[in-house]
């Protein structure tokens, strides 16, 4: 009597009861998945070279001259690489970023405002000096601590104006400084990847800010200023009159002027008659 053939007698030579490769192919999948899992952990597990942070002491917005500017103040130290290849002659170029956003409940987050400013410092070996660039402007400076004080010291920059954003609206405002390693050269740029020190970057400062209502509203004018009292002109002097001291430094100091007025004698006064004998 023949059997009922079971399902696992059906099944094709190479191939599994579900359709799945058992032979030479499933081997190289499952290794390759092993290689792609292993990588996986090595990137998960790699060590990072984490940024050194530089501080945000001070964040805000001031409104001049039609416009609203940003004044900020960071603080860090170099690291002894970075200062070693800026004596080198490699140019450091620190960043300045500034966001300004509002919310939206029935749309995305309105972002009017997305700059950023550019300061560059290199050194100079023959006059053995620092120089700051940002924009049009260069100054030179003999100490590496007061290019970074210059640097780290944010004033005057004009971040938006006044059509930019709308009067009685409070906004989020963040900003931040960091090294900009893509202006970097390329040896540089791959070493940077993988070292601490040159990865100097600050966390994102974040403060809300509400447009004031009353810009248009003019300038008080400045209070007016009392002209100096003037003293009256003195009295012509006498004929036959001598001032005294006393009237002339009351003269000098423009007090009130007064007088003593001294009988003069005649030459005949001054000659005493002969008595007869």
């Amino acid at each position: 009597m023949l059997s009922t053939p079971r399902l696992f007698d059906l099944r094709i030579p190479g191939h599994a009861v579900c359709g799945c490769p058992v032979g030479p192919l499933a081997s190289g999948l499952r290794a390759w998945c092993a290689a792609a899992l292993l990588l996986l952990m090595l990137l998960v597990h790699a060590p990072q070279a984490s940024a050194q942070l530089i501080e945000t002491t001070e964040a805000r917005i001031e409104y001049q001259d039609g416009g609203f500017d940003l004044a900020a103040s960071f603080d860090f130290e170099l690291p002894a690489a970075l200062e070693d290849a800026l004596h080198k002659g490699i140019s450091l170029y620190f960043v300045v970023d500034f966001q300004l956003t509002r919310s939206r409940w029935y749309w995305f987050d309105e972002k009017p405002v997305n700059t950023s400013r550019m300061v560059r410092i290199s050194y100079q070996p023959l006059t053995r000096q620092y120089r700051v660039s940002t924009g049009g402007l260069q100054l030179p400076f003999n100490r590496l601590k007061s290019a970074l004080q210059f640097i780290q010291q944010v004033r005057g920059w004009r971040v938006f104006e006044r059509n930019q954003v709308k009067p009685g609206e409070t906004y989020h405002a963040e900003t931040r400084m960091r090294l900009d390693l893509s202006q970097l050269p390329k040896p540089f740029q791959i070493n940077a990847v993988n070292t601490r020190e040159w990865n100097l970057s600050s966390e994102w400062r974040r403060f809300n800010y509400t447009v004031p209502t009353n810009l248009d509203a003019p300038q008080p004018p400045p209070a007016p200023v009392a002209p100096p009292p003037v003293a009256p002109p003195a009295p012509p002097a006498m004929p036959g009159s001598t001032p005294s001291a006393a009237s002339s430094s009351a003269a000098d100091a423009r007090a009130p002027f007064s007088q003593t007025v001294s009988n003069v004698l005649s030459p005949n006064q001054l000659v005493q008659p002969v008595s007869q004998p």
